[in-house]
């Protein structure tokens, strides 16, 4: 990782130094110092590992575990995180979060390596698993920010309250091309995997984190990729999987696919019905080819969420989230979705987030929704995103 990091900082002062104008791809063929620090960076970029050790030592856990899963949206709005995870009643004092979206050392996020200052403020062990290095300081609304990246890494983590052991990342492939999107990247998908020692059992852990820009088939393939390897051929290990699986029902993959994918779910099911009845349960028809291959690997995810409650909100006019699909989707897209969303009451709320077991008992599973002035303040919305909260426990068998 070390090394890794070294070379991302090298990368990250070069573009500062040299930037990035026009194409990538056409840059990468004319800046031979470019080009080489991105291909060593490239390989490098499999790494994954322990970010943060915290100095008291901990017991191992018994039976019962409690966790939580989270999209923290880069960690741009740090201190709305930390105080939500270090007072929220369902929130504080997991054993293990897993958390997508985790910048390291991006403009966007004040430069912070987010996971690691997470694990010291609230004392648990830091993992982390690098999917992108970032040619560029974001896309949307984060292009127009000053400043420029020191490190440029952007990834998932686990924060553990146990120390984890045969910490490995298993890459997913690509839905689109990340060097000629608007935030030009290198990389790709990965899924973070580690054991926890729980009452003398080996419980698997992978933290995943599938294509926003992507198709229900493709979402189908890309978790299977990253729960196959999980499970390394035994059948019935105990196992945890949690992230941001962005199951929104459509194929997002370009703006013709998705004004198809809504056209047809308007056609056949009508607005009021698709937003009630199919963007909460994603599992029923539009994304069930992707619980179909949980089903298939062994994993039970009824059991394990809070069904038909959404994790994500798309309210109509999202300057943020507008300005940010703006880099994929032509502006009369956009515009048309608005205008859908407005006749269907003002908001749409998707179910993105997920947990996911085998050989463990579900206790209590919830979508929490933080509140505004009760847990962060109004104008700085921790994420866009709500966090999942699961507790599991090994059955007595």
């Amino acid at each position: 990782m070390k090394h890794l990091v070294s070379l991302c900082e090298e990368a990250s002062a070069y573009l500062s130094r040299n930037p990035l104008d026009g194409s990538i791809l056409k840059r990468l063929k004319k800046d031979a110092r470019l080009r080489d620090l991105a291909g060593e960076i490239d390989t490098c970029l499999h790494a994954a590992g322990e970010v943060y050790a915290p100095a008291a030592p901990v017991k191992r856990p018994t039976k019962e575990i409690k966790a939580v899963t989270w999209n923290i949206e880069r960690g741009k709005n740090f201190n709305s995180i930390l105080r939500i995870l270090q007072t929220h009643e369902d929130l504080k004092g997991a054993d293990l979060y897993f958390l997508t979206e985790v910048d390291w050392g991006m403009v966007r996020s004040g430069n912070r390596n987010v996971a690691v200052e997470l694990g010291e403020r609230l004392g648990l062990y830091a993992y982390f698993a690098p999917s992108y290095f970032n040619f560029t300081i974001g896309h949307g609304s984060e292009r127009h920010l000053s400043g420029r990246n020191t490190v440029g890494l952007h990834g998932k983590a686990i924060l553990s309250r146990y120390p984890l052991t045969d910490l490995r990342a298993s890459s997913i492939a690509n839905a689109t091309n990340i060097l000629t999107s608007k935030e030009s990247r290198l990389g790709q998908k990965r899924s973070l995997i580690g054991h926890l020692e729980i009452a003398g059992t080996q419980l698997a852990l992978a933290c995943i984190h599938l294509d926003a820009f992507s198709s229900p088939r493709m979402r189908a393939r890309q978790i299977e990729e990253a729960v196959a390897p999980l499970l390394r051929g035994t059948e019935r290990a105990p196992a945890l999987i949690a992230g941001d699986w962005n199951t929104n029902t459509i194929n997002s993959s370009s703006g013709r696919t998705v004004l198809l994918s809504v056209l047809r779910q308007l056609l056949l099911t009508g607005p009021k019905k698709m937003i009630v009845q199919h963007h909460p349960f994603p599992e029923k028809k539009y994304d069930r080819r992707l619980f179909q291959t949980l089903l298939q690997l062994g994993f039970d995810f009824e059991s394990f969420n809070e069904m038909g409650v959404g994790t994500y909100d798309v309210v109509n006019n999202d300057m943020e989230l507008g300005q940010m699909a703006m880099d994929q989707f032509p502006k009369w897209v956009l515009q048309w979705i608005n205008r859908l969303i407005a006749r269907s009451g003002g908001l749409v709320s998707l179910k993105l987030d997920w947990f996911a077991g085998r050989g463990l008992q579900p206790l209590d599973k919830k979508v929490v929704r933080p509140k505004p002035e009760d847990d962060y303040p109004p104008n700085d919305r921790p994420s866009d995103h709500h966090p999942v909260l699961l507790k599991v426990c090994l059955p007595a068998s």
